[in-house]
């Protein structure tokens, strides 16, 4: 019989948990969906089962948006009865305000102040509880009376700081900042987290200027003090002048020799953010200090330099084979002084990259990438990678056969990650090159999905290109051989070649449909050439003819780009990128033209 009725109560008490998640469920869909007066009774019955305050809270939050009034007060006071909490007075005072009584409301703002709390954790408290309802001077107040009850001038440096910056009073909120890390220098991750956050939200972007004033005030007031230079080169970072934070960080670590990790690190933003020279002035000076400062970082600094100095020379036209050349000689030196060491990985890849691509040395190209496989305890993906270098040295050498292989191989070993989205968009390039268009067509439509962004517009481009130009009715095929001829060329960085065969397209009298498609390859040459004269008229060509064809919007775009930073006209930027953003909302390029237009203006 004991354990029937033990039985019994558990099914009952299963029973009533399903319920009460079931209600639970309910109350929280009409919530979201704005369907407040059936949520409210919900919430209040969950809140009356488990005695839960955040139930109460979304209950009376369901009166107040259904605008009765007058059955929320009526809760908050039995609430304050019960549990003797002064702090809910301010809930109490806020619905009197929606409800227009504006004295009333005062007196319950006024009320937690006369049992003023006398412990840290009690006045943080009570201050948040007033900043939650954006009784903001109320809270200042209460943080501020504090300090003085505590008798510390240093408490409360965060929340008031967080007051002040909710109220967008910027000068208040550093002040405590910095008085904050110059007590403790551990927060000086959170206070740059907080200052950024809050940058994103300065409408008259401002909060910038006032840091770096603010910056240079602590530095004079306090010259020893290492944690306002390292806020110093946060400041640079944030206003893109990567090389004066190099000098700033280079300069602290002469002082301290304790830095190297801060100059690595901003070498690696400056990397990020184009500035090569400001990075490769870091990691020179990291390499100069040698090994014994900190080998580790010592060997991360040749292989980025490497890394940093190969790409700068591939975005520049004027570089030359000699150059490309010396510059895999530094990479076969820099691969045996680190010998198999992991931090040496991408040197391989690199290396194959420059003498296949830049050198035409595909032998060579693919003997380095065989060492990179060869290399022991190298993770699943650093094999798909060298993987898919090899199977591109293979198809530009002339050797689509055995590249398919490889790129079917990454595709077979990678079927959810990127690296087996980039196998199948290769594989249906080839197709393109070789001409079997209607396969790579089909493959390309299936890759439109991928969930890579970049792969999905990459084959969106490729599928526009050919389906536009394909004709069931012209067995001869006369454009697109050429097109996927000049397209192949350019991969093999062929572009001489490829030019003559797009400029033989151009000037064909029958009206192809794939000029617009030549032309804008043809801009892409010549601004890689640095020609932008001639790549600015081709561009403005495709605008004016081919305005809402594909290239269209891209042409747009990248003339809006070239004008911002080939050739630092932030007006005429600016109003290409507004025509842009006006003409063209559903672009893959808008978000981009939106950031870089909030950046010209600000």
């Amino acid at each position: 019989m004991k354990l029937f009725i033990t039985g019994l109560l558990l099914v009952l008490g299963i029973q009533s948990a399903l319920s009460q998640d079931n209600t639970t469920r309910l109350a929280w869909e009409y919530y979201n969906k704005n369907d407040y007066a059936k949520a409210a009774p919900l919430f209040l019955k969950i809140y009356e089962e488990n005695n839960v305050s955040t139930y109460l809270h979304y209950y009376i939050n369901c009166l107040i948006e259904t605008r009765d009034y007058e059955t929320a007060i009526k809760t908050v006071k039995k609430e304050i009865r019960r549990t003797k909490d002064v702090n809910l007075n301010i809930e109490l005072g806020y619905i009197y305000e929606l409800s227009g009584d504006s004295k009333k409301a005062d007196e319950c703002y006024q009320e937690p102040m006369t049992y003023f709390p006398t412990s840290a954790a009690g006045i943080i408290n009570l201050g948040n509880v007033y900043s939650s309802f954006a009784k903001y001077q109320y809270a200042e107040t209460v943080f501020s009376l504090g300090r003085k009850l505590l008798g510390n001038s240093n408490e409360f440096r965060m929340e008031l700081a967080n007051v002040y910056y909710a109220e967008r009073r910027f000068p208040e909120m550093l002040e405590e900042y910095y008085n904050l890390i110059l007590t403790d220098s551990k927060y000086l991750p959170s206070v740059q987290a907080m200052i950024q956050n809050a940058m994103a939200n300065d409408v008259d972007q401002t909060l910038l200027q006032l840091t770096r004033e603010k910056t240079s005030a602590f530095i004079q007031k306090w010259p020893g003090i290492p944690t306002f230079y390292e806020m110093l080169i946060w400041v640079l970072c944030e206003e893109k002048k990567f090389m004066e934070a190099v000098d700033q960080a280079i300069a602290m670590d002469r002082r301290n020799q304790t830095l190297p990790d801060k100059v690595l690190q901003i070498a690696r933003q400056s990397t990020d953010a184009g500035d090569s020279d400001a990075a490769l002035k870091a990691y020179q000076y990291l390499i100069e200090k040698g090994p014994t400062a900190s080998k580790p970082v010592y060997n991360l600094a040749r292989v980025e330099s490497l890394l940093t100095l190969s790409e700068k020379m591939q975005n520049s036209p004027a570089t030359q084979s000699e150059q490309w050349k010396r510059i895999a000689g530094d990479f076969r030196t820099a691969i045996t002084d680190l010998g198999q060491e992991p931090v040496s990985g991408p040197l391989y890849i690199k290396l194959a990259h420059i003498q296949a691509f830049c050198i035409q040395d595909y032998a060579e190209g693919l003997k380095t990438i065989e060492e990179a496989l060869a290399l022991p305890g190298r993770p699943p993906l650093y094999r798909s990678t060298c993987l898919l270098e090899k199977a591109d040295i293979l198809l530009s050498s002339g050797d689509p056969w055995e590249a398919s292989l490889v790129y079917s191989m990454v595709d077979m070993e990678n079927p959810d990650n990127p690296e087996g989205s980039a196998a199948r968009f290769r594989k249906a390039q080839l197709s393109w090159f070789t001409g079997n268009y209607k396969w790579a067509m089909s493959q390309l439509d299936i890759l439109k999905g991928s969930t890579s962004k970049l792969n999905a517009n990459d084959a969106l481009e490729l599928s526009i290109l050919i389906r536009e130009n394909i004709s069931d009715t012209d067995s001869t095929q006369t454009t697109l051989p050429k097109l996927s001829k000049a397209d192949y060329l350019l991969f093999r960085n062929m572009n001489d070649q490829a030019l003559l065969v797009f400029d033989s397209i151009i000037s064909d009298t029958t009206g192809s449909p794939a000029i617009d498609d030549c032309l804008y390859k043809k801009a892409h040459i010549l601004l890689d050439r640095n020609n932008l004269e001639q790549a600015i008229a081709i561009f403005s060509k495709i605008i004016e003819n081919y305005r809402y064809e594909y290239w269209g919007h891209k042409a747009l775009y990248e003339l809006a780009c070239i004008y911002q930073d080939r050739l630092n006209d932030s007006a005429k930027a600016i109003s290409l990128f507004e025509e842009f953003i006006r003409d063209f909302p559903t672009s893959f390029y808008f978000l981009n033209a939106r950031d870089r237009l909030k950046a010209l203006k600000s």
